[in-house]
Formats: structure tokens, sequence, C-alpha cells
């Protein structure tokens, strides 16, 4: 009888156990999986970025990304506080998705951004040197200002920094300083180049001045014929340079000589007036040429009847070509000056009487420029 008695219960005891068993497996089932590899995937994502760069060229998508994920991660520990049962990771995984959205975009951002940067300076750095190149062959010889000077060595430096912050893969240093470099080597150029172009007005009456000094020279005279530009002197037979000397002219000789004290190697169609050797000069040797010559002289009252020159200024005078040159500087005060070895080559073809042509540039200004 006790055994029939327990029967009920043994089934009752089996049906529960069989009850909780599928409801545990029920809940096991209904129990919202903790979104862990998509927080992952993002980490990942966001590691990316940042290797590529995002933190520094791609600032606001990767903030973005950033955001999102401290998003995800606050609403995933909210969600880990609820009941396992009442836990939702919906919007976890909305922040998960922006999150590896913004990180995929920030990567893809950093990485053109710096290919473009990279673009930008080499070719930049490259055009740069190109007009360094330039100042060195052309302006850097100029009397030009010290502000000019100035702005040139500033560039220089500063496109030194570009060169090297390039080099070590510093995008944003090196895109800076070519910036700076670009603004201080375009100012000096533009300006020394419009110095220049404004001299070279001139240009017609050089021409004229040097292709009369070839024709005399044509008859078998001697002629010297001195060209600033090309820190030169030439001297001229049969229509043909038989010598070239190198010179170093006045501490200003671009233009012409207005006045005594001005630095400036005139410019003009003179003769050699006298040849001094020995105690007769502190230059080694020297040939006097007549500055001032008539059309100085008539210049020269002009202004002081304008008032462009103080009527306290003279006219000046004792302009040579002479020795102990070869600094490779421009350093007289408006004289020619030669190394001693070559004014002693120039002082034994050179007689009195021969004309010295001093022009600015036998050469109009495309062909300077277009010099390698």
């Amino acid at each position: 009888m006790g055994k029939r008695k327990n029967k009920p219960f043994v089934r009752f005891v089996i049906a529960m156990a069989g009850l909780l068993f599928v409801l545990g497996t029920a809940l096991i089932w209904l129990k919202p999986e903790s979104p862990q590899n998509e927080l992952k995937l993002a980490r990942e994502a966001l590691y990316s970025a940042q290797k590529a760069g995002a933190e520094e060229y791609a600032k606001p998508f990767y903030k973005e990304a950033k955001q999102f994920y401290d998003s995800a991660m606050n609403s995933w520990s909210a969600q880990n506080e609820r009941l396992f049962l009442r836990r939702d990771y919906e919007q976890v995984l909305s922040f998960i998705n922006l999150t590896i959205e913004k990180a995929t975009k920030a990567e893809q951002n950093s990485l053109q951004r710096i290919k473009n940067t990279n673009v930008i300076v080499r070719c930049g750095i490259d055009d740069l040197e190109k007009k360094v190149k330039l100042y060195n062959r052309i302006y850097k010889k100029m009397p030009l200002s010290m502000g000019i000077r100035k702005s040139h060595n500033l560039g220089v430096m500063k496109l030194s920094e570009a060169k090297i912050a390039n080099d070590s893969g510093r995008y944003n240093e090196a895109f800076v300083s070519y910036k700076e470099a670009a603004d201080l080597l375009n100012s000096s150029n533009n300006k020394a180049e419009q110095i220049l172009k404004a001299w070279f007005s001139y240009y017609p009456n050089w021409e004229k001045m040097g292709a009369d000094a070839i024709r005399l020279s044509r008859g078998g005279h001697k002629i010297i014929v001195v060209d600033k530009i090309a820190h030169q002197c030439f001297v001229y037979q049969n229509g043909k340079s038989i010598k070239a000397f190198n010179a170093d002219l006045g501490v200003n000789w671009m233009g012409d000589k207005r006045h005594k004290g001005d630095k400036a190697t005139p410019e003009g169609i003179y003769r050699v007036m006298q040849k001094k050797e020995g105690s007769c000069t502190k230059f080694h040797r020297a040939l006097l040429i007549n500055y001032p010559n008539d059309e100085d002289k008539q210049r020269f009252d002009s202004e002081k009847k304008k008032g462009t020159l103080s009527f306290r200024i003279h006219i000046g005078n004792l302009i040579e070509i002479h020795g102990l040159g070869g600094k490779g500087i421009d350093w007289t005060d408006g004289c020619i000056a030669l190394n001693n070895e070559d004014m002693d080559v120039l002082f034994r073809l050179i007689d009195n009487g021969i004309s010295v042509i001093i022009v600015g540039s036998l050469k109009p200004l495309n062909e300077i420029y277009e010099i390698n």
C-alpha cells in the first residue's frame, strides 16, 4: 500500500524536474547574448584607425568613433547591471556599428590625407628648391635690402625643416614648415624679380652700347666692355671677345651712378684716361676712366635742379678698373676690381684712350633666366 501511495509523488517530482529543465533551457535560450565579439571588432577598428594616424590627420571622424565606442561601453555596462532577462543590447550594437563606421572612415581619410599632403609637400619642396637655386644664381649677387635677404634665409631654414619632417613621416609638421617656407621664399624672389625687371627697362640702351662696342672693335681696336650682371670684364678686338675676367663691383652696383658716395658702378661710354701702377695706386694697378662724362654731368645737374638730389651732394670721380679684386663679393665704392693676375694681363693689353663701355647686361633678361 505504501508503495502505491508514493508513486503519484514520484511522478510529480519527475514532472516538476522536467518542467524546471524545460523552463531553464527556455530561459537560457531567451537570455540576451552579450556583444563581446562586436565590441572587440569596434576596438580593432579604432586601433587600426589610430595606427593610420587618424588621431592627427582625421581628428573629427576619429573623435566621433571614440565617442560612439564610449557610448557603447556605457550602455553595455548599464545593461549588464540589469536582471539578465531584462537586458537589451540593441542600443549597444547600434553604437558599435557607428564606431566601426566612423573608425573606418577616419582611417580612410587619414591615409588619403597623408598621401595628398605627402604629394603636395614633396612637389612643393622640389619647386622651392628650384627657387632657391634661382635666388643663388641671380638674386643673391644683387644689392638687395636686409629684409629681402632675411626673408630668403628664413625661408631656406623652413624648407630644410620641411624636408626633415617629411622624411621622418611627420607630414603635418612638414606641411606647416613647407607653407611657411613657400611664403618666405616666394616673397623674397618676387621682390628681387621686380627690382631686376625694373632695372632691365634700360636694356635697349645697353644692347645698343654693346653693339656699338663690338662694331668699333672690328677695325682692330681693343675695346673694354663691362657686363655688370655677369660680373665680367671683356676685351673685344675684331668683333670678338679675346679676354674675359671676373669682376667685383660697387656695393650698390645695380643702376647708374648718380653721385659721390652712392657706391654704384656707373653705366655708359667712357675711355681710359690714365694707367696707374707702383706708388700711383694702392690697388696694385689701375685704369682711371673719365667718369663723370658729359652725359653724367648733365644728368647730375638736371637732378639737382629738380631737387631729387641735395645741393650739398657732389658728383664724384676717380672711377677705375683696378686690382685687389677676386673677393667674390661686391665691395668697391663704384670701381671695377679684378684679381691682380688678371689686372696685369689687362694692363698690358690696354693703352690710354681705349673705350670702356659699362652696361647692365649684354644679354636680355629672358636669356639670363634660361641659363642653367
